[in-house]
């Protein structure tokens, strides 16, 4: 009876999880693991979202608990792992070229790599958890020094935590899918609405940080060819060759007033 009232009510979520749920509906763990995996390697996907409503189709009976939690674990750290090598290969100019129209400059590289060295797999652990970062983890831990078993320990341990927490939301969520439901349903308009205002706020934040930091990459560039036009080194003027031997026009003179 509990089964079938999940079952019907996961064809009504709100917002992105009603977007998800046909998907897991139609392909089953596969969907599960193409969205982990597409959003680890850092394309925008509902990740997040996709581990929910899995969790909530493992109490309707659809999926099973045990291989949801496998497979996202597995597509979460392929995911990030071929984040890392398109970094460790690619390196600076190929994040530089995919990332400039987001913000990503010499300057912001410098800064994450250097927090990257000092926090490193703290970062890649912790960093799951945050959207911006989740989809850089992998392409900015490639650009860093960081060695790939360092990475790839703090990968699964964040892999699995990050898998965990949410299969578990969203078996709570549908130990109780009326209760959500209703819930969602009378705040999600607000939800919205707030979400859009963080939103706004951060990218007008982002946008700021940007101008600054590409002026300030101007300006080091521009600074960086003044000091390199100083240093050039000035040459002497070549003087004109002397001839070897200098005409007496005196001598020549006398012989010629000696000739009748």
């Amino acid at each position: 009876m509990l089964t079938d009232m999940i079952g019907a009510l996961t064809t009504d979520l709100p917002g992105v999880f009603g977007t998800v749920a046909p998907y897991i509906e139609d392909y089953g763990y596969l969907a599960v693991v193409v969205a982990v995996f597409v959003e680890n390697l850092g394309i925008p996907m509902p990740g997040e979202a996709t581990l929910i409503t899995a969790g909530i189709y493992t109490v309707s009976g659809d999926l099973h608990l045990v291989p949801v939690l496998v497979l996202g674990f597995v597509a979460a750290v392929i995911g990030d792992n071929a984040a890392f090598v398109v970094g460790r290969y690619g390196g600076r100019p190929l994040a530089l070229k995919l990332g400039r129209r987001f913000g990503v400059t010499h300057t912001a590289l410098d800064k994450v790599e250097a927090f990257y060295e000092r926090h490193g797999s703290k970062v890649v652990a912790a960093g799951r958890f945050l959207p911006l970062l989740r989809h850089l983890n992998g392409l900015v831990a490639g650009i860093t020094p960081m060695k790939w078993p360092r990475f790839l320990a703090a990968n699964m341990i964040g892999a699995a935590i990050w898998v965990g927490v949410w299969v578990t939301v969203g078996i709570q969520a549908g130990n109780h899918i009326e209760g959500v439901n209703r819930f969602l349903e009378r705040f999600f308009p607000a939800v919205v609405v707030l979400l859009a205002v963080l939103i706004a706020i951060q990218s007008v934040r982002f946008w700021v940080k940007r101008r600054k930091a590409m002026a300030e990459e101007e300006t080091e560039l521009v600074e960086a060819e003044e000091v390199a036009a100083e240093a050039e080194p000035v040459l002497d003027p070549v003087p004109d060759p002397v001839p070897d031997t200098v005409p007496d026009t005196g001598a020549a003179t006398a012989a010629e007033t000696e000739e009748p």
